[in-house]
């Protein structure tokens, strides 16, 4: 069974998350599932702002542009292969 987290925010995923979140020129109930490809935070004086790289189901990958506090769903075990893992696994 999937673990599953509706209280993580964009800025605290990393590299090989699943994920789930609407995009912003989607419906509200239209949320998608993605791989995190890239991430990389700015600052200004609006706040932090991230800058994600996805990868969605047909391969083809998009950046979005989303405030630093933006709620995600995020597979749990999805953790142990990216570079937030606790321990370190031979690929």
């Amino acid at each position: 069974m999937t673990g599953q987290s509706d209280t993580d925010r964009i800025d605290n995923v990393a590299p090989g998350d699943l994920i789930s979140l609407t995009p912003p020129d989607a419906p509200q109930d239209e949320a998608r599932q993605y791989k995190v490809v890239f991430t990389e935070s700015r600052k200004d004086d609006s706040g932090t702002t991230m800058i994600v790289t996805l990868e969605g189901d047909d391969g083809e990958t998009c950046d979005m542009e989303l405030p630093a506090d933006t709620v995600v769903t995020r597979t749990l075990e999805s953790k142990w292969e990216s570079p937030q893992s606790p321990t370190e696994h031979d690929n």
